[in-house]
């Protein structure tokens, strides 16, 4: 049986590289590029404790609650850019430490959120309480129709389901609402350059990464109409960029992260590789 691609269904799917001795893969129609974990493999099993808060793994951070005041400062500029944010009813899908969700809540929006990791979503309670539920995108427990916007921010790329999430996401939206996303360019400069090396091949808990024609099929197809594709910056810890050059460089760390004077400085990126997508969902899915 032929290959298919996760998104269109293509059959023109090449090898396009290896990383870590896994082949990723390549949709000729779309661009998507992906991989195929092994049997057995479970997404969802990533997310401990250890994934936000641990030197030594390969994946994850070294500490994600030492990134709040860059990622609350980023998801400001993020929101702001949605307007109309009073009485307005959002859910944040991939909440991780709520720090978004928190964003929204004092933007005006009324906020929910969907989280599927224990250790992340007991921190996101504690911001947002008794709005945090424990759900995958797939399976979001909340009525039809009851969200004017969805946000996805560097999560639809971690999803198992791309089409199931976001055919539940289309649910939730009434007509007319709005998703925003982020997610890595596989098809930017900056991946083409890198080649293996793209920060953003980070396995294995990046599934997908997405171009944007794969992004433009893969919302289409569930009554989404795309309004902006931009590559747009971020702020970030000079510590954490070198966390993460440690990670796509030399991966797994035995001696601890490298600390250095000026670490916690932060600092505006842009590579434009980082997309933003903004899409309204126009018919029912």
């Amino acid at each position: 049986m032929a290959l298919t691609c996760p998104v269109c269904e293509d059959t023109r799917v090449r090898t396009k590289l290896r990383k870590q001795g896994v082949e990723i893969l390549q949709c000729a129609a779309c661009r998507l590029a992906f991989w195929i974990p092994g049997a057995g493999f479970d997404p969802s099993s990533l997310y401990d404790g250890d994934y936000f808060a641990s030197e030594h793994a390969a994946h994850g951070y070294d500490d994600y609650a030492a990134l709040e005041p860059a990622l609350r400062a980023t998801f400001r500029r993020r929101l702001a850019k949605l307007g109309g944010a009073t009485g307005a009813k959002l859910l944040d899908v991939g909440a991780a430490y709520g720090f978004a969700a928190s964003e929204a809540e004092r933007a005006g929006f009324r906020v929910f959120a969907a989280e599927i990791s224990a250790d992340a979503a007991r921190h996101a309670g504690a911001l947002v309480p008794g709005r945090v539920l424990r759900a995958s995108a797939d399976h979001l427990p909340f009525g039809t129709a009851c969200f004017d916007v969805v946000t996805l921010w560097d999560v639809i790329e971690h999803l198992p389901a791309p089409h199931a999430a976001v055919s539940e996401i289309a649910r939730c939206l009434r007509p007319g609402g709005r998703l925003v996303l982020t997610t890595g360019d596989v098809g930017s400069l900056v991946a083409w350059l890198s080649g293996a090396r793209w920060h953003l091949y980070t396995l294995p808990e990046h599934l997908f990464f997405y171009s944007r024609e794969s992004l433009r099929r893969l919302l289409g197809s569930h009554g989404f109409r795309v309004e902006t594709i931009r590559a747009e910056g971020a702020l970030y810890p000079v510590g954490y960029l070198v966390e993460r050059l440690r990670k796509t460089l030399v991966g797994r760390s035995r001696t601890g992260s490298i600390r250095f004077p000026g670490a916690g400085l932060v600092v505006p990126v842009n590579l434009f590789d980082v997309i933003t997508v903004t899409a309204r969902r126009e018919a029912a899915p």
